[in-house]
């Protein structure tokens, strides 16, 4: 049987301690950066509208008026569409910065983008 001295329990108390306020400081940073995100609709690759998550609707744009998007608990998703696979129907609510969900057949894409262009929400600043 393995015996653990009181500087083991000691070492792995504090490695999970150490885990555990990673993910809650992860979670928080996650959570409120998320507030503030919109969706791009872009067609064929480019923008076609930004559109606020924070009303629930459902709505067209009057250039692909055979796809409908639904806004839900701030995220977004494509409701209708006239393509043959129905894949971007398929893929369901995106909310999250940086998620993207794509038509392939019509050439459009939902992109979720953060409203406010801060320092913070930025990976990389290269120069």
């Amino acid at each position: 049987m393995l015996k653990l001295k009181k500087t083991d329990l000691l070492i792995i108390l504090i490695l999970i301690l150490s885990a555990l306020l990673i993910y809650f400081i992860f979670y928080i940073n996650n959570s409120n950066s998320d507030k503030n995100t919109a969706a791009e609709i872009l067609i064929n690759g480019k923008s076609e509208k930004i559109i606020s998550l924070l009303e629930d609707k459902t709505f067209s744009i009057e250039t692909i008026p055979n796809i409908k998007f639904e806004i839900k608990d701030k995220k977004i998703r494509f409701m209708e569409s006239d393509c043959p696979d129905k894949i971007c129907v398929n893929t369901g609510f995106i909310g999250t910065s940086g998620q993207t969900a794509v038509c392939l057949p019509n050439t459009v894409s939902v992109k979720i983008i953060p409203l406010n262009n801060d320092k913070n929400n930025l990976d990389i600043i290269a120069q």
